[in-house]
């Protein structure tokens, strides 16, 4: 265990970010948090972690203030979007990085740990690949962003000799989860969800629970140091599959729609298109972002984590959504159906 070690985490209020605080305390860490203004941080204080209001868009000067004494820095802030400006994206995730990075270099952190993104790879279908895989610019603007990320990384590690590790996960989800299920159990809800070729396609998401494990084993593992390191559920599931096991818990009936690959794809650019024209805030209801999700191949190759970290997933990937599932059912009574408070639907 752990003992009289000091972590500095950025997102600390966000899905890995709370998770993982808890599991640091819990090993015997101190936790220094930044969180946002006007974020509640309170659940992180009842873990008896350090909170400090800041945003990793401040200079480095400014973060490596809160940062001092850090042993290990945790960066899991970042900002994900599927229609937001590039502007905006490169803000947090290409300059907010460096800051982060900078200011861990300035204090002495010898390793940080950094959260990646799989969307470096594009969006067409990507079958078992693995960190040797080159990276794919689809020209939309989070793909952008990541990737420009990905080499700032590089380059402040190589000019500064900070020791920083990759964690690259793909869709996260598990209990906290403001992102992923959430929009899915509205879609699912609203009785608008269809499938592209029946949901057949296999998809690799990752339980916070197995990323919180690769970071801890990251921020110590021997020939670590400047590596990437992909990190999933390290079985795949069919997107039918985690629809149902979602309807199941939640009471919403099981989508039976299904619309043809190549309709989909078609019809990508024809709302991209049309957003863009009428300069729509909000995305539309597909985009090059969404038909990732909906229906590419997905499954990664995730051996050089085990092997490097000496990671390995701990849940069964159906076990794993079927608990995130249950804790929706309990915890977010506004994304269950109709007025239902508890249980399951017929």
């Amino acid at each position: 265990m752990a003992t009289s070690r000091t972590a500095w985490v950025s997102g600390g209020t966000g899905l890995l970010g709370s998770h993982l605080v808890e599991r640091l305390r819990a090993d015997g860490w101190a936790v220094r948090a930044l969180v946002r203004e006007g974020s509640d941080d309170s659940a992180l204080k009842a873990l008896g972690a350090e909170t400090v209001r800041g945003d990793i868009t401040q200079s480095a000067a400014v973060l490596a203030a809160g940062m001092q004494g850090a042993d290990r820095v945790f960066h899991c802030a970042a900002f994900v979007d599927d229609w937001a400006p590039l502007e905006k994206m490169l803000a947090v995730n290409v300059e907010g990085v460096r800051h982060v990075l900078d200011a861990a270099h300035k204090t002495g952190v010898r390793r940080a740990v950094h959260i990646g993104s799989l969307a470096v790879y594009g969006n067409g279908d990507q079958v078992d690949i693995d960190e040797t895989t080159p990276f794919v610019e689809t020209g939309d603007n989070y793909n952008h962003a990541k990737i420009a990320c990905a080499r700032a990384v590089r380059d402040v590690a190589r000019e500064t000799g900070l020791e920083v590790v990759t964690l690259v996960p793909p869709y996260i989800y598990g209990p906290r989860d403001r992102q992923f299920f959430p929009r899915l159990c509205s879609v699912l809800r609203e009785g608008k969800f269809a499938y592209v070729d029946r949901g057949e396609r296999p998809i690799t998401p990752v339980y916070v629970l197995h990323l919180v494990e690769a970071c801890v084993r990251a921020a110590d593992a021997e020939g670590a140091a400047g590596e990437s390191f992909i990190i999933t559920d390290g079985r795949s599931v069919t997107r039918r599959q985690l629809v149902e096991i979602l309807c199941d818990e939640m009471g919403y009936k099981r989508p039976a729609k299904s619309v043809p690959r190549w309709l989909a794809r078609a019809f990508v650019p024809v709302f991209e298109g049309m957003a863009k024209l009428t300069g729509a805030a909000e995305p539309p209801r597909l985009n090059r972002f969404r038909y990732k999700f909906m229906a590419t191949h997905l499954t990664f190759d995730v051996s050089k984590a085990k092997r490097v970290l000496g990671w390995s997933p701990a849940f069964d990937s159906e076990d794993a959504l079927r608990k995130t599932a249950i804790w929706f059912r309990e915890n977010r009574p506004d994304l269950l159906p109709g007025d239902a408070k508890t249980g399951r639907g017929s």
